[in-house]
């Protein structure tokens, strides 16, 4: 469980490289962007950020949650159908490789930002980095643990301008100390 402290903590972190030392493992998605990777690392911050955000107001018992506080970008890409002369080729080319290797059908952003909710979420965001080799590295706490549900995060993941992702994996925070954060 999730407290608003927690958020306040987890938002700092969206902003501005975490100054406090993490737990020794981190959940770590490597990412191949097919745009810049500083450009691909701030969409990837401005929508986990506009949840993590809208978290902190939100009632989950509602029916509907305030899906216009998410990137206009995102919204777009997470309807069932998109305009092929969207303007978005970076996003428009994640989502088909999302749809490719991870599922048939897109995420409803309603349905996404459910999946922020405090009492369910099971990671929180730690930062992203520029890997020596020029990947993006997307870091989470997980408290350590090593499987958990976080499909929601994949989405995004995918819909800021990812090419491929690799597998989740556990990363000894030592990794992520000695990378530069982008996407600040």
């Amino acid at each position: 469980m999730t407290s608003h402290h927690d958020l306040t903590i987890e938002r700092k972190r969206l902003r501005r490289r975490p100054p406090e030392k993490p737990i020794s493992l981190l959940g770590l998605f490597v990412v191949t962007p097919t745009i810049d990777p500083e450009r691909y690392a701030e969409r990837l911050r401005d929508v986990i950020g506009a949840a993590v955000a809208a978290t902190r107001s939100i009632d989950f018992e509602r029916d509907t949650l305030p899906i216009d506080l998410l990137p206009p970008w995102f919204l777009d890409l997470s309807k069932s159908v998109i305009d092929s002369m969207q303007s978005d080729p970076a996003g428009r080319e994640g989502r088909r490789r999302y749809l490719e290797v991870r599922e048939d059908r897109p995420w409803d952003a309603g349905e996404w930002l459910f999946c922020f909710d405090p009492d369910l979420r099971a990671w929180s965001w730690w930062d992203v980095t520029l890997s020596s080799h020029g990947s993006v590295c997307v870091w989470i706490d997980t408290g350590g643990e090593a499987h958990i549900p976080c499909e929601e995060l994949r989405w995004a993941i995918f819909l800021a301008g990812a090419g491929g992702v690799e597998p989740f994996i556990l990363e000894n925070s030592a990794v992520w100390s000695g990378q530069s954060s982008v996407g600040l």
